[in-house]
């Protein structure tokens, strides 16, 4: 009884193997509609403009570590570090994007610039074409030191057989950093702000102190790696982006010995041949597997319209609880990738001129002139 329930189990997982997974691909629509700003205008990262470490020593947690004179591993410079290394990630990101039409950071800055000079920004990124301006700055940024001792125990024992206990102590350091990265965009036809979103992480390290350095590890990897860590939800924000949703072909069950060729051309990648052959086995039979099938292969070659009026017939003769998800799914990738077609197309997102643009909330994004 073992031995069949152990070829059972065996037998479950290899048919689960053998199904085929079908990709249907679909364009995610960006969170905020850019379709109107694809001619964008990119500002530099505006540094931190606070303090991040106080002066002075890293305060130690006890008394071992109290007379370690140690000074904090951040750099007056790395505020501005951080921010270069955000605005050439930022560039990068919107450049491999291939959405927008982007102006340099360079030029971007000069325009912006000119306005402690009485310019009207938005008209200049007017003239020039540019919808848009997004203007990056780091809000907050901090860094917590500690440095901390950790008893080490080491056991002896003498020629008289007594036990002895000997404690050194091992140094450790912490550095735990904090920043809030601030992203604005704004419409120069209207001079509104079109989207303001602040990202925020907290990055930790500990590692081993060699007291032999006055000066702890710089930190600014951590920041560095946070910057990276918001590339995802920054392109998920303002990009439509290509996505897959794989799901399984239905097995041949009521089975029909016509369709078992359209399950090895699916496997093999040949969807319009497998397709047909389901569809043909659907309109003579009304075999439920492979009016599915056919649904959901209409879906992965881009024809979401005759999926759907496909599945609506399917549910019409079935209750198939696989057929109402499959349907459902389609509706919302059918309206994620006509939103996400609109703002490719930049027709998504219609503006009115307005004639209230200032400087001000240039200066607002910016964090103050």
């Amino acid at each position: 009884m073992r031995k069949f329930c152990i070829l059972l189990s065996l037998s479950i997982i290899l048919l689960a193997s053998c199904a085929t997974s079908i990709a249907i691909p679909f364009m995610q629509p960006s969170s905020v509609d850019m379709g109107g700003y694809r001619n964008l205008a990119l500002a530099s990262v505006v540094p931190y403009k606070g303090q991040i470490v106080p002066s002075g020593y890293i305060i130690g947690a006890d008394v071992r570590v109290s007379g370690l004179h140690i000074y904090s591993g951040y750099r007056d410079s790395g505020n501005e570090r951080v921010a270069s290394y955000a605005t050439d990630q930022l560039y990068s990101l919107l450049t491999q994007s291939g959405f927008f039409n982007l102006l340099s950071p360079e030029r971007t800055d000069i325009i912006i610039n000119r306005g402690f000079f009485g310019n009207d920004i938005s008209s200049e990124f007017q003239s020039l074409g540019y919808d848009a301006v997004l203007i990056p700055r780091i809000s907050g940024m901090s860094v917590n030191e500690v440095i901390y001792s950790v008893p080490d125990y080491d056991w002896w024992v003498d020629s008289d057989g007594d036990r002895h206990r000997r404690v050194d102590f091992d140094y450790y350091y912490r550095q735990i950093a904090s920043i809030d990265y601030t992203l604005t965009v704004i419409d120069t036809r209207t001079g509104k702000i079109v989207t303001q979103r602040t990202f925020s992480d907290t990055a930790k390290r500990e590692d081993i102190l060699d007291t032999r350095w006055s000066r702890l590890e710089d930190p600014s990897y951590l920041f560095r790696r946070m910057i990276r860590s918001f590339n995802d939800d920054i392109q998920s924000l303002l990009v439509p982006t290509y996505h897959e949703y794989d799901v399984t072909l239905m097995a041949n069950k009521p089975k029909n010995e016509s369709v078992e060729s359209a399950y090895d051309a699916a496997k093999k990648g040949r969807i319009a041949e497998a397709r047909d052959i389901f569809m043909a086995a659907w309109d003579n039979s009304a075999h439920l597997p492979s009016g599915y099938n056919a649904a959901l292969l209409y879906a992965a070659s881009g024809d979401y319209d005759s999926a759907i009026d496909l599945l609506s017939d399917v549910m019409e003769l079935y209750s198939d609880a696989d057929a109402r998800q499959l349907y459902r799914d389609l509706l919302t990738i059918r309206t994620r990738n006509e939103q996400a077609q609109g703002q490719l197309s930049g027709e998504s997102s219609v503006r009115e001129s307005s004639d209230t643009n200032g400087n001000a909330v240039y200066g607002l994004a910016l964090g103050g002139w």
